[in-house]
């Protein structure tokens, strides 16, 4: 194989451990997005049931507590699957001796940048928030 051959497989390389680090971070945050939006309608219609039926909305209020849970497990799956992909480009990175200066460096993690609060944190915390509610209003219909 010559250098130039070489160089293009590389880069090809490369390319795909990119590709595929994008494909997770947008898959996820599309599903994220899914999700969240999920919750909040199983909220939303606890809440129209509250006001007509009454006890029948504990049901969809469990069902929106029981959501959340599993949209966490989800999540924290989807998570794994993006940090495989993030570090494995970054393996790529340093295998291929790419300047810290030209490597791909969007989150904190990648940029070794300090942050207050992760993204996943904020999701769970969403999550947490929309499942509190659940539980309040049932507590509220069965008072």
């Amino acid at each position: 194989m010559t250098s130039v051959e070489a160089s293009n497989s590389d880069g090809e390389i490369y390319r795909i451990a990119v590709d595929e680090y994008r494909f997770q971070a947008q898959f996820n945050w599309s599903r994220v997005q899914y999700l969240l939006a999920f919750n909040a309608g199983i909220l939303a219609a606890g809440v129209a049931l509250a006001n007509s039926s009454g006890r029948l909305s504990v049901v969809v209020f469990c069902l929106g507590i029981l959501a959340c849970v599993m949209t966490g497990l989800v999540h924290k799956v989807q998570h794994q699957y993006y940090r495989k992909a993030r570090d494995r480009m970054r393996r790529v990175e340093e295998q291929l001796a790419i300047a810290p200066n030209l490597r791909v460096d969007t989150t904190s993690k990648l940029s070794g940048s300090d942050r207050k609060i992760s993204v996943t944190e904020i999701i769970y915390l969403l999550l947490a928030s929309i499942a509190l509610a659940n539980l309040a209003a049932v507590v509220l219909v069965l008072r």
